[in-house]
């Protein structure tokens, strides 16, 4: 094996990358890693699940072994603020680690108030007792004005909800209606050493269940969370309950998404996507409306009868006898008396069919999850920006494991389907290679994208039979759009407003610029600069009538500053000359 120790400041590749769609050119990849200070840290980061980009600039990042990190997005210098491996139920075989199961530490997410409410929420599986894992989501506050500081005390959401070694799903993403939305798997059932137990996707929880507390009917579900734990009233009522329950029929779905605004924000009574992975076909992006069904298990992908039926092992008389299935479930021969069905032998009461698929089998293929070209998507970001990069603005960003890859697909107007894209397809792919990559988040200047890669495990990858071989592990992968940008516009303010209650002076200016405030605006005031390629190269915010920002160390040229009011409701945009 390779020695790891390579790992340095800031490491680059010497490959240019170009989208295979429009030509669209980026950086050459930088691998944001540095030299682990912990000894016991084999890559610089260990099994993530979930990157975000927070408000405070830094990268926020969950380990599934039971940590959460912040990494400075320029130079790679990460903290550890959350270190709970010794609650954190993580499954590892091999010493040093060559595989995980899909328990651990998985959802992050910022508070829906953050940074005014400094805290974030992650959920992780927990020993339930009698080997039984279960999931809890909890809160912890951080005090991010100290630069030293550590989480404090956990306080516990929800718990008890189902986790497995397979299929537990696990993202965790806050909206905009201060709800939680987290993702549920099926559990792994009815397939490989699970292939005995039943799958519970259309199960519905009773109501005394409910009142116990007792979740088992969570499997295969996307559930919908008041922030302290509690049903929100009005979640829908799915088979006469109300439940946590948002959407069911589901099989691993890795990834939440909400649209969002053209100002990359969220906002009220946006749709929410998910990408889930298929069988041996139909891995899926779904469009989440509230109390429908997605199918699963009695359908895969859409309702043809192409390649996938339902075989449910659990309903043989002698499952725990059978031999263990060496490939996918519906890949082997099921034993006697089980209970085999097509897509159309189930009406499905509210099945809502995926907005998109990636790959339905025909005859003849190879029945294995390597040889599958199936993609294995793994999480979803959204861009929303409408000033950045041309033709992207209501994309969806989503990862890959199997592939390798980043697809992008462009939203129809009603957000109800993909649509075709300048390459003739509805889907472009970016960043290919020899990598399983598990989460992606979007810069605020809308042209850089971070990616977290898998520290172990197998891709069919973009070079044939190339399955052992990781570029990069544990690593976080950046590129940067450096093409043509949409224009900033200016905003429409009269020039007699902006005279007489916003300045910004001197101009030209060299060194310092006075931003002077008198229009009552809400603080604090935020600024933002632009270079000349419309990168954002500066930013910050200040509650004073008047005051500097130090320009000293931007390069010369023409520049844009964009204000905004404590909202984020644009002030002023104007040009300023630096020489």
């Amino acid at each position: 094996m390779k020695n790891r120790t390579f790992y340095f400041a800031v490491f680059f590749c010497l490959i240019s990358y170009q989208a295979y769609a429009q030509q669209e050119k980026f950086s050459n990849k930088q691998v944001l890693n540095q030299t682990p200070s912990n000894a016991s840290d084999r890559y610089f980061l260990q099994h993530p699940f979930e990157i975000i980009y927070g408000a405070d600039d830094s990268l926020w990042i969950s380990e599934r072994r039971g940590r959460v990190m912040k990494v400075d997005p320029s130079g790679g210098k990460r903290r550890i603020i959350l270190d709970i491996q010794n609650q954190v139920k993580f499954t590892t075989s091999g010493s040093p680690v060559t595989g995980i199961s899909q328990d651990g530490m998985m959802g992050l997410a910022l508070h829906p108030d953050y940074p005014a409410a400094d805290s974030f929420i992650v959920a992780y599986t927990y020993d339930a007792g009698a080997g039984v894992r279960k999931v809890r989501i909890a809160v912890f506050p951080v005090k991010n004005i100290m630069i030293n500081s550590r989480a404090g005390a956990e306080r516990v959401v929800i718990e008890n909800i189902p986790a497995s070694s397979d299929h537990s799903s696990g993202r965790l993403i806050a909206g905009a209606d201060n709800k939680l939305y987290y993702s549920v798997g099926d559990q792994g059932a009815n397939q490989f050493g699970l292939r005995c137990n039943p799958i519970r996707a259309q199960d519905m929880p009773t109501t005394a269940q409910l009142s116990a507390g007792n979740y088992i009917a969570y499997q295969g579900k996307v559930l919908r969370i008041n922030l302290d734990g509690t049903v929100p009233s009005d979640n829908p009522v799915i088979k006469g309950i109300r439940s946590h329950v948002f959407t069911f029929g589901h099989r691993n779905p890795n990834s939440l998404v909400f649209a969002k605004d053209a100002q990359q924000k969220n906002y009220a009574s946006a749709a929410l996507y998910s990408a889930e992975n298929g069988p041996a076909e139909d891995d899926e992006i779904n469009k989440l409306v509230a109390g429908k069904n997605y199918g699963w298990p009695h359908i895969s992908g859409y309702r043809d009868n192409i390649a996938y039926q339902y075989k449910n092992w659990s309903s043989a008389s002698n499952c725990a006898a059978a031999a263990s299935p060496s490939l996918e479930p519906e890949c082997s021969t099921a034993p006697a008396g089980t209970r085999i069905m097509n897509e159309t032998d189930t009406v499905l009461p509210g099945f809502t069919p995926p907005i998109r698929t990636f790959f339905t089998p025909t005859a003849g293929l190879a029945c294995s999850w390597l040889s599958n070209p199936t993609v294995a998507p793994s999480s979803m970001d959204f861009y929303g920006f409408n000033n950045r990069i041309p033709g992207w603005q209501n994309s969806v960003l989503m990862t890959t494991l199997k592939e390798g890859t980043v697809f992008r697909l462009k939203l129809s107007a009603d957000g109800n389907s993909f649509v075709t894209l300048p390459n003739g397809k509805d889907t472009a792919r970016y960043f290919r290679e020899e990598n399983r990559m598990r989460d992606i988040a979007i810069g605020k200047d809308g042209i850089s994208f971070f990616i977290v890669t898998d520290s172990v495990g197998q891709t069919s990858g973009p070079t044939t039979g190339n399955t052992n071989v990781l570029n990069n592990r544990g690593s976080i992968l950046v590129y940067r759009y450096s093409g043509s940008l949409l224009d900033v516009k200016e905003d429409q303010l009269p020039l007699a407003q902006r005279e007489i209650f916003i300045r910004i002076y001197p101009n030209p200016a060299t060194k310092i610029l006075f931003i002077e405030n008198r229009s009552g605006a809400t603080r604090p005031i935020i600024y933002i600069v632009y270079d000349m390629l419309g990168r954002q190269v500066l930013t910050g915010k200040n509650t004073k009538e008047r005051f500097e920002v130090n320009i000293e160390k931007l390069q010369r040229g023409m520049h844009t500053i964009k204000l905004l009011n404590g909202y984020g409701m644009p002030l002023l945009t104007q040009k300023i000359l630096l020489q």
